[in-house]
């Protein structure tokens, strides 16, 4: 467990992708599969991989959202959690598009 090379009030910043949302089938979290399936099927196409072994590829994923992420953390018992951050970055191809904010979206943390 993480907890025991902490130091005792020590900090930790953690970025992981997830979802901003508590709906688990947003398009915001499938956008990253879609364009990995598209690279995945361009590369059958053109020869570069197997099609068997594309049918064979599993990539397990969950992208949580603030309110599950931080119920896990508090509940799992070896972290106390200060914030969660959210930011927001475009998954659109040649976009400048990056917002930040501390609002939670109601998320208690």
């Amino acid at each position: 467990c993480r907890s025991k090379e902490m130091i005792g009030g020590g900090k930790m910043v953690l970025t992981i992708l997830g979802r901003k949302t508590n709906e688990p089938y947003s398009k915001e979290s499938s956008y990253m599969y879609h364009l990995l399936a598209t690279v995945l099927n361009n590369m059958v196409t053109e020869g570069l991989i197997d099609e068997e072994k594309l049918n064979k590829f599993n990539l397990p994923f969950y992208a949580p959202s603030p309110i599950e992420l931080g119920f896990l953390i508090e509940n799992e018992g070896s972290f106390s959690l200060d914030q969660i951050h959210v930011s927001e970055v475009s998954w659109q191809p040649e976009s400048n598009y990056n917002t930040s904010n501390n609002s939670n979206n109601g998320a208690p943390y």
